[in-house]
């Protein structure tokens, strides 16, 4: 029971943690938070100007600003509502008229308060107003959130910065947790797959991107995708997905690997044997069973109430990383990434990846005690929690939160991102990097270089107090330009010079190096090689 309160502890702390350690922190970091996980709530500024745009689906409205078009709101797919609950998006039909595309549409439903709806698979499009005979790159950014919440009007992600730098952006929506990724018996033998219903979304999205993207500058042959936290871990399921083929040749992971959860459930039969009984017992709490009459009534149940049910849930499939998350079923993607990359059966990609220094920070409770961490240890390392202690133990010098800090760090991200870079490394180009800088607002807190505190520097969208730091821009600088290079193409040193002309070099598993990104940026010995190679020996050893 004690490792079962940990893992929903630790669970319900991916999702929202932050608020916790926001309540006590300065009020720079509660404006970070703020900024980090709220929506766009202005969705006209004033030097806007409406303008309209034939796509092959039909004719838009939507706004041009400083140069930028931006186009909101646009949907992708009909609303996934009714019969079309838990069943793969349907593609929206062309219409005739002008669609309105001046506002963000609803964002999926998740726990909190906002404009949630069920009808939220919308994306936003953001372009240089001046268009030349050459057609842009094109870059789809994946929101994170746990597959739980989040959306692609939130303001880290606003494009005008991106788009200015000649990349055409698209931000989407997709559905999230159980509505976006709940299994279910009926809908497989039905569909031929289940409970990943938000990747289908995705899929439709990078589909109307091929279909349509050219009426707004961009190149459908020069896609790369990318994504931060959950968005990146979807990343590495596009890649291993046969029915993304052809959709993108790029892609760009920040925070996030396929493997962190397949490590836990490296097969497909025992994932489908975790996920019939876990939803069945879902069904169950409704008075209902997973098949055909069941799976009807359920598409009638309201919206609200089933999403406010996902958090009692955190034990499907995926015990030590929370539920309704994607599954392995074969049909959109394959268990066990890694062998899948070695047999060739993935779409081939050249891929940028990384992570922060403290990942863990923000996912640790204030109140957390050395019991708790003795907790998680066990629930993840199971028969191997005594030698994960012995390496990482809490002394004097190393307390609770910084060991755990390493472990979530080590076993969540790094370690699965880093087999799934040595196997695409093979035949492919990899570029790894380890971010390494205070933001200024979240310095005063001390947790570090914390989750998704990058994501801002490669869009540029900061606040005031960043504005005024000359590290920051630096920074931000190095990053941007980066990660621009690498979608137009493939490289992410063509523009950019470093520091005593260093190069950002190719990841190679033999050597594992790596971009340290920093005020004084280098390249580096893989940071902390010794004990990701620990932690993913134990990890193999749970299979």
């Amino acid at each position: 029971m004690r490792n079962r309160n940990m893992t929903l502890l630790f669970t319900t702390a991916i999702l929202c943690s932050a608020t916790a350690v926001a309540q006590t922190a300065p009020d720079s970091f509660q404006t970070w938070l703020n900024e980090f996980i709220a929506p766009i709530h202005a969705n006209k500024w004033d030097n806007e100007k409406e303008i309209s745009l034939q796509t092959k689906s039909g004719l838009l409205k939507g706004m041009e600003a400083d140069g930028i078009q931006i186009f909101r709101g646009i949907r992708y797919a009909e609303a996934p509502v009714g019969e079309r609950r838990f069943a793969p998006p349907v593609r929206t039909p062309s219409w005739e008229g002008v669609k309105d595309a001046t506002r963000f549409g609803s964002m999926c439903l998740q726990p909190g308060e906002g404009d949630f709806s069920e009808d939220c698979l919308f994306l936003n499009v953001w372009a240089p107003a001046e268009q030349s005979n050459e057609k842009l790159p094109v870059y789809v950014f994946i929101h994170g959130g746990g597959f739980s919440m989040g959306s692609g009007s939130q303001p880290l992600y606003e494009g005008t910065s991106l788009a200015k730098s000649g990349v055409v952006l698209v931000t989407l929506n997709y559905r999230l947790g159980t509505l976006g990724f709940l299994p279910s018996k009926a809908a497989f033998e039905k569909y031929g797959t289940t409970g990943n219903w938000g990747l289908l979304d995705m899929i439709a999205a990078l589909e109307w991107v091929q279909d349509n993207i050219q009426a707004f500058g961009g190149d459908p042959a020069r896609v790369t995708i990318g994504g931060e936290s959950a968005g990146a871990f979807a990343v590495s399921t596009l890649i291993n997905s046969p029915k993304a083929k052809g959709l993108f040749n790029q892609a760009i992971m920040q925070s996030g690997a396929l493997p962190m959860v397949t490590t836990v459930a490296p097969s497909t039969a025992l994932s489908f044997a975790k996920a019939k009984m876990e939803s069945a017992k879902y069904f169950a709490e409704f008075g209902l069973k997973d098949d055909t009459k069941g799976l009807s009534s359920l598409r009638k149940v309201p919206a609200e109430k089933i999403a406010s049910t996902q958090l009692r849930y955190p034990e499907l499939r995926m015990p030590q990383v929370g539920g309704f998350w994607p599954l392995p079923d074969g049909y959109v993607y394959k268990a066990n990434p890694v062998e899948q990359i070695k047999k060739g059966n993935i779409n081939q990609v050249k891929l940028l990846a990384g992570f922060n220094t403290d990942e863990g920070s923000l996912f640790i409770p204030p109140t957390t005690t050395e019991a708790d961490y003795n907790a998680l240890v066990g629930s993840v390392f199971g028969k191997n929690a005594a030698k994960v202690m012995a390496r990482f133990p809490v002394t004097k010098d190393k307390n609770v939160h910084s060991q755990m800090n390493d472990v979530i760090t080590l076993s969540l991200l790094r370690s699965g991102m880093y087999r799934y870079a040595d196997a695409l490394a093979q035949k492919n180009d990899v570029y790894m990097y380890h971010f390494d800088y205070v933001d200024p607002m979240i310095r005063p807190t001390g947790l570090g270089v914390i989750h998704g505190s990058e994501i801002k520097y490669v869009f540029h969208n900061f606040m005031d107090e960043v504005n005024k730091d000359t590290d920051a821009k630096k920074v931000a600088s190095l990053m941007q330009t980066s990660w621009v290079n690498f979608i137009k193409t493939g490289n992410p040193n063509k523009g950019m010079t470093l520091p005593d002309n260093n190069q950002w070099d190719k990841y190679n598993p033999s050597v594992p190096a790596e971009l340290h990104i920093s005020v004084k940026p280098a390249m580096q010995s893989m940071y902390k090689e010794e004990d990701v190679k620990f932690i993913n020996q134990l990890l193999q050893q749970q299979k």
